[in-house]
């Protein structure tokens, strides 16, 4: 009876002084990125970060409104440059959007119908991308929803190599989202 009292007593404290480690919930800043984190991709400007409607709108205007409507918590807009065939310009949009479901209504709202799935090896849960063409310019889109967060990330090319790098980003930052182990 000692002897089972003794380890009841020792699982008791082994169970009481273990640490119980929070993970802290992901910020966009973090999922953000590094400069050459996709190789020979480095950032061209400061990031940008709105926290209400005001600071999201003199980012990026009326484009803000989806995010708005669908309760964002923080945004960043982030630009790299790089190089395929000639200089080439990256930008990154990150939102958090509070919540899974207000993510996927942000993704699902900013379709347009012409977009192709991303459906194998894909960034998120969802991801898309097009193909835009111009008079003078012709580039790609992606976007996908991954836990609480909207990405969207804009190549100004439109080789298989521009898609490629946009793919490139959207796996690094829908990784950052889902790694819990690094805080």
């Amino acid at each position: 009876m000692k002897k089972l009292l003794v380890f009841l007593i020792l699982l008791l404290v082994v169970f009481c002084t273990k640490e119980e480690t929070q993970i802290e919930p992901k910020d966009v800043v973090e999922l953000v990125p590094l400069d050459n984190e996709i190789s020979g991709w480095t950032r061209s400007s400061a990031m940008e970060i709105a926290e209400n409607e005001t600071q999201l709108y003199d980012i990026i205007d009326g484009a803000g409104q989806v995010y708005i409507d669908n309760n964002f918590v923080k945004f960043v807009r982030q630009f790299y440059e790089g190089d395929i065939s000639g200089a080439v310009t990256i930008e990154l949009h990150i939102a958090d959007m509070n919540d899974t479901v207000n993510a996927k209504n942000v993704y699902d709202d900013q379709a347009t119908g012409n977009e192709i799935p991303w459906t194998n090896d894909n960034a998120g849960v969802e991801a898309r991308y097009k193909l835009v063409t111009g008079i003078a310019v012709n580039y790609y889109e992606l976007d996908f929803w991954d836990d609480k967060f909207y990405s969207w990330i804009y190549i100004g090319d439109d080789s298989d190599a521009a898609l490629d790098v946009a793919k490139l980003f959207a796996l690094n930052i829908s990784e950052a989202i889902r790694d819990t182990t690094a805080q």
